[in-house]
């Protein structure tokens, strides 16, 4: 009898391990993922406008800082008719990456007369 309880432990507790084994490898190999969103821009490069057109929001430089609103200032309006770049930015604010899209975009010129 005694050979038997000590052969129910072990089989008791070779069933825990097996249900439970699963479950410690699963909670080691879970991957977490990010999702970035992104944000659409038209971007302006020989004025450094960038426009977000599903917020419906500019934003352009003015001196060092940087500001934004529904409508640009009237000289800077005609820049934005034609031309600009379509790009994807994960930041809500464009010119947080700014240094990235000169970097990306230097060669790239609006072309007006074309």
């Amino acid at each position: 009898m005694h050979t038997f309880k000590k052969l129910s432990i072990a089989v008791a507790l070779a069933i825990g391990f097996a249900v439970a084994a699963p479950a410690l490898v699963h909670a080691e190999t879970e991957t977490t993922v990010t999702v970035t969103k992104k944000h659409h821009y038209v971007y302006y490069p020989e004025h450094q406008i960038y426009f977000a057109p599903e917020a419906k929001v500019y934003y352009w430089r003015s001196g060092d800082k940087w500001e934004s609103g529904a409508t640009l200032p009237e000289p800077s309006r005609a820049y934005v008719t034609t031309g600009g770049v379509e790009i994807d930015l994960d930041v809500d604010r464009p010119y947080e990456k700014h240094e990235w899209v000169l970097a990306h975009y230097k060669d790239h010129r609006d072309h007006h007369d074309d």
